[in-house]
């Protein structure tokens, strides 16, 4: 049962509605993959293994492996085997795919920055503090997204 089972609906909407006006929702999705994972390796620094950029984009095995096949087709990615156990590949972001990181990173610094502009400090500061506050739930409890 919700706690303010009035203001649930509304939520979930503009939620929505802000995915889709903002980010360009549809088109988020189409190519959500390839920019995630080269998100992800952009955000760790240095390599990473296929299974850790599953649990960083919550993608299926199938879609990491697909991607990163395309990925390394358009010389975004460089796969290298592990010499201490050759089973093991680390995914490295190649040159080409560090500067598509930083233009998706440029993209949505200037989008923020406009909403930013838009709010004005104080609603800018709330709005950060509050999404701080719904990170923290959803790595706390993990299982309410997950409908169990």
């Amino acid at each position: 049962m919700s706690v303010y089972p009035e203001r649930t609906d509304q939520l979930c909407r503009l939620y929505y509605d802000h995915l889709r006006a903002v980010y360009r929702y549809d088109t988020v999705l189409s190519r959500e993959g390839e920019d995630a994972v080269v998100m992800c390796l952009y955000y760790a620094g240095s390599s990473m293994l296929a299974g850790e950029i599953k649990s960083c984009t919550g993608l299926t095995t199938g879609r990491v492996a697909n991607i990163l096949r395309q990925l390394e087709a358009k010389a975004h990615i460089e796969r290298r085997q592990d010499p201490e156990d050759r089973r093991r590949v680390h995914v490295h972001l190649t040159e080409k795919g560090l500067a598509r990181a930083e233009q998706l990173q440029a993209n949505a610094a200037s989008v923020q920055s406009q909403l930013f502009r838009f709010l004005g400090e104080n609603d800018a500061l709330e709005l950060e503090r509050i999404l701080g506050r719904c990170l923290t739930f959803a790595e706390e409890s993990p299982q309410a997204f997950t409908g169990s």
